[in-house]
Protein backbone atom coordinates (compact mmCIF):
# COMPACT_ATOMS: atom_id res chain seq x y z
CA UNK A 1 0.00 0.00 0.00
CA UNK A 2 1.61 3.21 -0.56
CA UNK A 3 1.90 6.44 1.50
CA UNK A 4 1.72 10.07 0.73
CA UNK A 5 4.92 12.56 2.03
CA UNK A 6 2.88 14.29 5.67
CA UNK A 7 1.58 17.36 5.72
CA UNK A 8 2.27 19.15 9.04
CA UNK A 9 0.81 22.30 8.37
CA UNK A 10 3.76 24.20 8.93
CA UNK A 11 5.44 26.75 6.53
CA UNK A 12 9.52 25.44 5.46
CA UNK A 13 10.95 28.05 7.75
CA UNK A 14 8.65 27.31 10.54
CA UNK A 15 9.98 24.04 10.40
CA UNK A 16 13.42 24.52 10.25
CA UNK A 17 13.05 26.29 13.26
CA UNK A 18 11.23 22.86 15.40
CA UNK A 19 14.19 21.53 14.24
CA UNK A 20 17.10 23.97 15.89
CA UNK A 21 20.13 22.45 17.42
CA UNK A 22 19.60 22.04 20.84
CA UNK A 23 21.86 24.95 22.04
CA UNK A 24 20.38 27.29 19.39
CA UNK A 25 16.82 26.60 20.94
CA UNK A 26 17.63 27.54 24.14
CA UNK A 27 19.24 30.30 23.43
CA UNK A 28 16.41 31.37 20.99
CA UNK A 29 13.95 30.41 24.07
CA UNK A 30 16.25 32.81 26.43
CA UNK A 31 15.83 35.46 24.03
CA UNK A 32 12.03 35.20 23.53
CA UNK A 33 11.54 35.26 27.42
CA UNK A 34 13.51 38.28 27.79
CA UNK A 35 10.62 41.56 27.98
CA UNK A 36 13.69 43.85 26.52
CA UNK A 37 13.93 41.83 23.11
CA UNK A 38 9.78 41.47 22.87
CA UNK A 39 10.25 45.61 23.00
CA UNK A 40 12.24 45.12 20.37
CA UNK A 41 10.55 42.71 18.10
CA UNK A 42 7.58 45.20 18.46
CA UNK A 43 9.07 48.31 17.11
CA UNK A 44 10.12 46.34 13.96
CA UNK A 45 7.25 46.01 11.30
CA UNK A 46 8.03 42.43 9.83
CA UNK A 47 9.12 40.59 13.35
CA UNK A 48 5.93 42.48 15.23
CA UNK A 49 3.80 40.80 12.35
CA UNK A 50 4.86 37.43 13.78
CA UNK A 51 5.24 38.17 16.72
CA UNK A 52 1.81 39.34 17.46
CA UNK A 53 0.43 36.45 15.04
CA UNK A 54 2.10 33.84 17.77
CA UNK A 55 0.74 36.30 20.45
CA UNK A 56 -2.55 35.68 18.99
CA UNK A 57 -2.27 31.85 18.79
CA UNK A 58 -0.98 32.04 22.57
CA UNK A 59 -4.56 33.60 23.48
CA UNK A 60 -6.75 31.16 21.65
CA UNK A 61 -4.90 28.86 23.43
CA UNK A 62 -5.31 30.48 27.27
CA UNK A 63 -9.19 31.71 25.89
CA UNK A 64 -9.96 28.02 24.42
CA UNK A 65 -12.25 27.53 27.19
CA UNK A 66 -14.40 30.07 26.53
CA UNK A 67 -14.43 29.56 22.77
CA UNK A 68 -15.45 26.24 23.26
CA UNK A 69 -18.25 27.90 25.42
CA UNK A 70 -19.44 30.05 22.46
CA UNK A 71 -19.71 27.02 20.29
CA UNK A 72 -21.62 24.65 22.84
CA UNK A 73 -24.11 27.76 22.99
CA UNK A 74 -24.42 28.31 19.50
CA UNK A 75 -25.16 24.79 19.20
CA UNK A 76 -27.39 24.47 21.97
CA UNK A 77 -29.28 27.73 20.73
CA UNK A 78 -29.75 26.56 17.29
CA UNK A 79 -28.16 29.89 15.94
CA UNK A 80 -25.78 27.51 13.59
CA UNK A 81 -28.84 25.79 11.83
CA UNK A 82 -31.44 29.00 12.32
CA UNK A 83 -28.44 30.36 9.43
CA UNK A 84 -28.83 27.80 7.36
CA UNK A 85 -29.11 28.86 3.62
CA UNK A 86 -30.30 32.52 5.26
CA UNK A 87 -28.88 36.30 6.20
CA UNK A 88 -30.82 37.08 9.76
CA UNK A 89 -30.60 40.37 11.67
CA UNK A 90 -29.40 40.49 14.92
CA UNK A 91 -33.21 41.44 16.20
CA UNK A 92 -34.48 38.41 14.46
CA UNK A 93 -32.19 36.21 16.10
CA UNK A 94 -33.03 37.87 19.22
CA UNK A 95 -36.41 36.56 18.78
CA UNK A 96 -35.72 33.14 17.03
CA UNK A 97 -33.54 32.59 20.47
CA UNK A 98 -35.43 34.05 22.85
CA UNK A 99 -32.34 35.98 23.97
CA UNK A 100 -32.12 39.56 25.00
CA UNK A 101 -30.99 41.39 21.79
CA UNK A 102 -27.79 42.79 23.46
CA UNK A 103 -26.38 39.21 24.94
CA UNK A 104 -27.16 37.91 21.43
CA UNK A 105 -25.05 40.49 19.48
CA UNK A 106 -22.24 39.43 22.01
CA UNK A 107 -22.75 36.06 20.96
CA UNK A 108 -22.45 36.83 17.25
CA UNK A 109 -19.52 38.86 17.18
CA UNK A 110 -17.35 36.25 19.15
CA UNK A 111 -18.74 33.60 16.72
CA UNK A 112 -17.14 35.92 14.07
CA UNK A 113 -14.15 36.37 16.04
CA UNK A 114 -13.77 32.59 15.66
CA UNK A 115 -14.77 32.69 11.61
CA UNK A 116 -17.70 30.86 12.11
CA UNK A 117 -20.06 33.48 11.44
CA UNK A 118 -19.61 36.82 9.21
CA UNK A 119 -21.54 40.42 9.77
CA UNK A 120 -22.30 40.87 5.68
CA UNK A 121 -23.95 44.52 6.78
CA UNK A 122 -24.08 45.99 10.27
CA UNK A 123 -26.41 43.28 12.58
CA UNK A 124 -27.06 41.26 9.25
CA UNK A 125 -25.18 37.64 9.63
CA UNK A 126 -24.90 34.43 7.99
CA UNK A 127 -22.45 31.59 8.20
CA UNK A 128 -18.95 31.42 7.65
CA UNK A 129 -17.57 28.39 6.19
CA UNK A 130 -17.07 26.32 9.69
CA UNK A 131 -20.71 27.32 10.57
CA UNK A 132 -22.05 25.93 7.44
CA UNK A 133 -20.36 22.52 8.70
CA UNK A 134 -22.06 22.85 12.31
CA UNK A 135 -25.30 23.53 11.11
CA UNK A 136 -24.95 20.70 8.27
CA UNK A 137 -23.26 17.67 10.12
CA UNK A 138 -25.47 16.12 12.64
CA UNK A 139 -22.68 14.33 13.93
CA UNK A 140 -20.05 17.28 14.83
CA UNK A 141 -23.02 18.40 16.34
CA UNK A 142 -23.67 15.62 18.67
CA UNK A 143 -20.09 16.19 19.69
CA UNK A 144 -19.58 19.23 20.48
CA UNK A 145 -23.22 18.65 22.94
CA UNK A 146 -21.16 15.76 24.30
CA UNK A 147 -18.14 17.72 24.91
CA UNK A 148 -19.92 18.88 28.18
CA UNK A 149 -19.54 15.35 29.57
CA UNK A 150 -15.66 15.90 29.44
CA UNK A 151 -15.48 19.65 30.49
CA UNK A 152 -17.10 18.35 33.62
CA UNK A 153 -14.29 15.85 34.50
CA UNK A 154 -11.82 18.54 32.96
CA UNK A 155 -12.32 21.13 35.74
CA UNK A 156 -10.17 19.63 37.80
CA UNK A 157 -7.22 18.79 35.24
CA UNK A 158 -3.80 17.83 37.22
CA UNK A 159 -5.78 16.19 39.53
CA UNK A 160 -6.45 13.71 36.90
CA UNK A 161 -3.25 13.87 35.38
CA UNK A 162 -2.60 12.22 39.04
CA UNK A 163 -5.08 9.73 39.34
CA UNK A 164 -6.28 8.82 36.20
CA UNK A 165 -10.22 8.09 34.75
CA UNK A 166 -11.13 5.39 37.12
CA UNK A 167 -14.21 7.52 38.77
CA UNK A 168 -15.00 9.97 36.34
CA UNK A 169 -18.23 10.78 34.21
CA UNK A 170 -17.07 9.74 30.81
CA UNK A 171 -15.62 6.28 31.68
CA UNK A 172 -19.89 6.22 32.81
CA UNK A 173 -20.67 7.06 29.78
CA UNK A 174 -18.91 4.15 27.55
CA UNK A 175 -20.31 1.23 29.32
CA UNK A 176 -18.12 -1.28 27.62
CA UNK A 177 -14.76 0.26 29.04
CA UNK A 178 -15.80 -0.57 32.22
CA UNK A 179 -16.04 -4.31 34.17
CA UNK A 180 -18.84 -6.24 32.09
CA UNK A 181 -20.60 -8.95 33.07
CA UNK A 182 -20.12 -12.46 30.59
CA UNK A 183 -23.59 -10.51 29.10
CA UNK A 184 -22.17 -7.30 28.57
CA UNK A 185 -23.70 -3.97 29.66
CA UNK A 186 -27.09 -3.35 29.46
CA UNK A 187 -29.69 -2.10 26.68
CA UNK A 188 -29.96 1.13 28.48
CA UNK A 189 -26.54 1.43 28.49
CA UNK A 190 -25.58 1.37 25.15
CA UNK A 191 -28.34 3.92 23.96
CA UNK A 192 -26.68 7.04 24.27
CA UNK A 193 -23.23 6.05 23.00
CA UNK A 194 -24.52 4.22 20.00
CA UNK A 195 -26.26 7.30 18.96
CA UNK A 196 -23.18 9.31 19.02
CA UNK A 197 -21.02 6.86 17.55
CA UNK A 198 -23.69 6.10 14.52
CA UNK A 199 -24.06 10.65 14.34
CA UNK A 200 -20.40 11.23 13.89
CA UNK A 201 -19.49 8.64 11.45
CA UNK A 202 -19.85 10.10 7.94
CA UNK A 203 -16.78 12.01 7.90
CA UNK A 204 -15.09 9.09 9.41
CA UNK A 205 -16.73 6.73 6.58
CA UNK A 206 -16.08 9.08 4.03
CA UNK A 207 -12.13 8.67 4.76
CA UNK A 208 -11.97 5.30 4.34
CA UNK A 209 -14.04 4.88 1.82
CA UNK A 210 -11.56 7.45 -0.13
CA UNK A 211 -8.60 5.62 0.75
CA UNK A 212 -9.37 1.94 0.13
CA UNK A 213 -10.94 0.13 -2.76
CA UNK A 214 -13.69 -2.49 -1.64
CA UNK A 215 -15.24 -3.65 -4.65
CA UNK A 216 -12.00 -6.06 -4.62
CA UNK A 217 -14.38 -7.85 -1.53
CA UNK A 218 -17.47 -9.65 -1.04
CA UNK A 219 -18.15 -9.40 2.17
CA UNK A 220 -17.68 -7.23 4.57
CA UNK A 221 -17.23 -7.56 8.84
CA UNK A 222 -17.36 -4.37 10.94
CA UNK A 223 -16.31 -5.48 14.23
CA UNK A 224 -17.49 -3.03 17.02
CA UNK A 225 -19.60 -1.91 14.00
CA UNK A 226 -21.73 -0.33 16.98
CA UNK A 227 -25.51 1.19 14.98
CA UNK A 228 -23.86 0.06 11.32
CA UNK A 229 -23.51 3.31 10.51
CA UNK A 230 -20.25 2.37 8.53
CA UNK A 231 -22.06 -0.60 7.03
CA UNK A 232 -24.25 1.61 5.97
CA UNK A 233 -21.89 3.82 4.05
CA UNK A 234 -19.80 0.89 2.59
CA UNK A 235 -23.19 -0.91 1.64
CA UNK A 236 -24.33 2.71 -0.59
CA UNK A 237 -20.81 3.01 -2.43
CA UNK A 238 -21.26 -0.80 -3.35
CA UNK A 239 -23.95 -2.61 -3.57
CA UNK A 240 -22.73 -5.85 -4.29
CA UNK A 241 -21.49 -6.21 -0.87
CA UNK A 242 -22.46 -8.32 1.77
CA UNK A 243 -22.41 -7.02 5.04
CA UNK A 244 -22.12 -8.53 8.53
CA UNK A 245 -21.28 -6.82 12.00
CA UNK A 246 -20.12 -8.02 15.62
CA UNK A 247 -20.86 -6.16 18.45
CA UNK A 248 -21.71 -6.92 22.17
CA UNK A 249 -25.39 -7.82 22.39
CA UNK A 250 -26.88 -5.13 23.21
CA UNK A 251 -25.63 -3.00 20.45
CA UNK A 252 -25.85 -5.62 18.17
CA UNK A 253 -29.96 -6.16 18.91
CA UNK A 254 -29.40 -2.36 17.89
CA UNK A 255 -27.88 -2.36 14.64
CA UNK A 256 -30.02 -5.34 13.45
CA UNK A 257 -33.09 -2.75 13.63
CA UNK A 258 -31.03 0.11 12.59
CA UNK A 259 -29.81 -1.70 9.16
CA UNK A 260 -33.88 -3.24 8.57
CA UNK A 261 -34.79 0.10 8.63
CA UNK A 262 -32.37 1.42 6.00
CA UNK A 263 -33.77 -1.70 3.50
CA UNK A 264 -29.94 -3.47 4.20
CA UNK A 265 -31.67 -6.84 6.62
CA UNK A 266 -31.54 -8.76 3.88
CA UNK A 267 -28.10 -8.19 2.93
CA UNK A 268 -27.16 -8.09 6.48
CA UNK A 269 -25.99 -10.20 9.27
CA UNK A 270 -25.73 -8.84 12.48
CA UNK A 271 -24.01 -10.97 15.91
CA UNK A 272 -23.47 -10.43 19.27
CA UNK A 273 -20.36 -11.40 21.50
CA UNK A 274 -17.76 -9.59 22.93
CA UNK A 275 -14.60 -10.01 20.34
CA UNK A 276 -11.73 -9.81 22.71
CA UNK A 277 -13.18 -13.81 23.37
CA UNK A 278 -15.65 -15.19 21.36
CA UNK A 279 -15.16 -15.59 17.96
CA UNK A 280 -16.04 -14.00 15.40
CA UNK A 281 -18.16 -14.77 11.64
CA UNK A 282 -15.14 -16.28 9.53
CA UNK A 283 -16.90 -15.95 6.33
CA UNK A 284 -15.79 -12.18 5.44
CA UNK A 285 -13.15 -11.31 3.17
CA UNK A 286 -12.39 -8.08 4.94
CA UNK A 287 -12.96 -7.06 8.00
CA UNK A 288 -12.77 -3.29 9.46
CA UNK A 289 -12.21 -2.19 13.13
CA UNK A 290 -13.12 1.86 12.90
CA UNK A 291 -12.46 3.35 16.13
CA UNK A 292 -12.17 0.19 18.31
CA UNK A 293 -8.50 0.04 19.11
CA UNK A 294 -7.85 3.22 20.12
CA UNK A 295 -10.66 2.98 23.17
CA UNK A 296 -8.57 0.15 24.74
CA UNK A 297 -5.37 0.04 26.78
CA UNK A 298 -2.08 -2.27 25.07
CA UNK A 299 -3.13 -5.62 26.86
CA UNK A 300 -6.90 -5.25 25.23
CA UNK A 301 -5.40 -4.54 22.03
CA UNK A 302 -3.54 -7.46 21.79
CA UNK A 303 -6.10 -9.91 23.07
CA UNK A 304 -8.23 -8.78 20.46
CA UNK A 305 -5.80 -8.90 17.71
CA UNK A 306 -4.77 -12.39 18.90
CA UNK A 307 -8.52 -13.11 19.21
CA UNK A 308 -9.48 -12.06 15.56
CA UNK A 309 -6.28 -13.56 14.19
CA UNK A 310 -7.66 -17.09 15.45
CA UNK A 311 -10.98 -16.63 14.45
CA UNK A 312 -10.55 -14.88 10.87
CA UNK A 313 -9.48 -17.17 7.53
CA UNK A 314 -6.05 -17.30 6.17
CA UNK A 315 -5.62 -14.05 2.97
CA UNK A 316 -8.52 -12.12 5.03
CA UNK A 317 -8.15 -8.50 4.77
CA UNK A 318 -8.07 -6.61 8.02
CA UNK A 319 -8.15 -2.87 8.07
CA UNK A 320 -7.69 -0.88 10.94
CA UNK A 321 -8.99 2.82 10.56
CA UNK A 322 -8.86 5.39 13.49
CA UNK A 323 -7.47 8.98 14.28
CA UNK A 324 -3.83 8.51 14.89
CA UNK A 325 -0.31 9.81 15.92
CA UNK A 326 1.43 11.07 13.44
CA UNK A 327 3.48 14.11 11.82
CA UNK A 328 0.92 15.99 10.26
CA UNK A 329 -0.66 19.05 11.69
CA UNK A 330 -4.35 17.22 12.04
CA UNK A 331 -2.53 13.98 13.18
CA UNK A 332 -0.75 16.00 15.95
CA UNK A 333 -3.57 17.62 17.14
CA UNK A 334 -6.19 14.26 17.13
CA UNK A 335 -2.89 12.84 19.56
CA UNK A 336 -2.89 16.08 21.77
CA UNK A 337 -6.93 15.93 22.08
CA UNK A 338 -7.15 12.00 22.58
CA UNK A 339 -4.80 11.84 24.82
CA UNK A 340 -6.32 13.59 27.13
CA UNK A 341 -10.28 12.31 26.29
CA UNK A 342 -8.49 8.76 26.72
CA UNK A 343 -7.71 9.62 30.03
CA UNK A 344 -10.74 11.40 31.29
CA UNK A 345 -11.84 7.69 29.59
CA UNK A 346 -10.05 6.01 31.87
CA UNK A 347 -9.09 3.62 28.68
CA UNK A 348 -7.03 3.57 25.87
CA UNK A 349 -4.62 5.94 23.81
CA UNK A 350 -3.87 7.55 20.50
CA UNK A 351 -1.23 5.50 19.00
CA UNK A 352 0.65 6.15 15.75
CA UNK A 353 0.27 3.69 12.60
CA UNK A 354 3.70 2.27 12.80
CA UNK A 355 2.84 1.25 16.42
CA UNK A 356 -0.93 -0.64 15.52
CA UNK A 357 1.49 -2.06 13.22
CA UNK A 358 3.66 -3.62 16.02
CA UNK A 359 0.61 -5.22 17.12
CA UNK A 360 -0.59 -6.85 14.24
CA UNK A 361 3.06 -8.05 13.60
CA UNK A 362 3.01 -9.46 17.09
CA UNK A 363 0.12 -11.27 17.20
CA UNK A 364 0.58 -13.19 13.80
CA UNK A 365 -0.73 -10.45 10.96
CA UNK A 366 1.27 -9.99 7.64
CA UNK A 367 1.65 -7.81 4.46
CA UNK A 368 1.12 -4.70 6.97
CA UNK A 369 0.62 -1.25 5.44
CA UNK A 370 -0.25 2.34 6.43
CA UNK A 371 -2.17 3.73 4.43
CA UNK A 372 -2.98 7.98 4.56
CA UNK A 373 -6.46 8.97 4.33
CA UNK A 374 -7.88 12.71 2.51
CA UNK A 375 -7.74 13.85 6.47
CA UNK A 376 -5.29 12.47 8.99
CA UNK A 377 -7.62 14.57 11.76
CA UNK A 378 -10.14 12.32 11.36
CA UNK A 379 -8.08 8.70 10.09
CA UNK A 380 -5.45 7.18 9.04
CA UNK A 381 -5.57 3.41 7.77
CA UNK A 382 -3.21 0.76 8.51
CA UNK A 383 -3.94 -2.99 6.67
CA UNK A 384 -3.25 -6.62 7.31
CA UNK A 385 -3.78 -9.48 5.90
CA UNK A 386 -4.49 -12.94 7.72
Amino acid sequence: MGTRPPDTGQTPLAQRLRLLPLHLRLWRNRMIAAPGFRRWIARLPLLRAIGNAKANALFRLTGGFIFSQVLLAGVRLGLYRALRDQALTTESLASRLSLPEERVRMLLRANAALDLLIEISPDLWVLDDAGVILAEDRGLDAMVRHHAILYRDLSDPDQLLRTGGAQTELRQYWAYVREMGIDGPKPVEVEAYSALMRDSQAMMAECILASHDFRQYRVLLDVGGGDGAFLAAAADAHTSLELRLFDLPAVAARAATHLDSLGLGERARVHGGDFSRDAVPGDADCVTLVRVLCDHDDSRVETILANLHRSLRPGTTLIIAEAMDGQSEGARLSAAYFGIYFLAMGSGRCRSAQEIAGFLSATGFQSIGIVATPNPLIATIVTARR
